[in-house]
């Protein structure tokens, strides 16, 4: 048995208290000590800022702004552009895109799901972008 003084323990302890615990219980007492200061320095580090939003989003709608129509718009035709160009692009182009880019594979992975080399994959994407580039041009000289 060890004999902890409680002052030393807790803040709001104001005067000399001792208790006599066991050694698991001093281990735990300090792991969760060890604990909390990891979660502080993990807070500060990160910059981490909490509310009191129970989860039904109204801190967060303070924070964000709500979408223009102007917006809406640029976004809506964006997608459509964008959608319009990957459908010129044929099937295995549009499927590495999506698995590169969206899905985050590499291009090792890519190819040996699809039983081929590193270097057709690349190849494959790079000639995907470069007819994209192509489209967008194509788009902005018709504007």
């Amino acid at each position: 048995m060890i004999t902890v003084n409680l002052k030393n323990l807790y803040y709001w302890c104001k005067e000399d208290v001792f208790v006599e615990i066991t050694e698991e219980m001093l281990e735990a007492m300090k792991a969760a000590d060890r604990q909390e200061s990891a979660y502080k320095r993990r807070t500060y580090y990160h910059r981490a800022h909490y509310t009191l939003d129970i989860g039904d989003g109204i801190a967060n709608e303070c924070v964000t702004k709500p979408e223009t129509p102007e917006e809406a718009y640029i976004k809506k035709e964006t997608e459509e552009m964008l959608t319009t160009a990957l459908n010129t692009l044929t099937e295995a182009q549009q499927r590495r895109l999506q698995l590169y880019y969206f899905d985050g594979m590499r291009y090792s992975q890519i190819a040996r799901m699809e039983g081929v080399t590193d270097g057709s994959i690349s190849g494959s994407i790079k000639s995907a972008l470069k007819h994209l580039n192509k489209q967008k041009k194509v788009n902005q000289f018709k504007e």
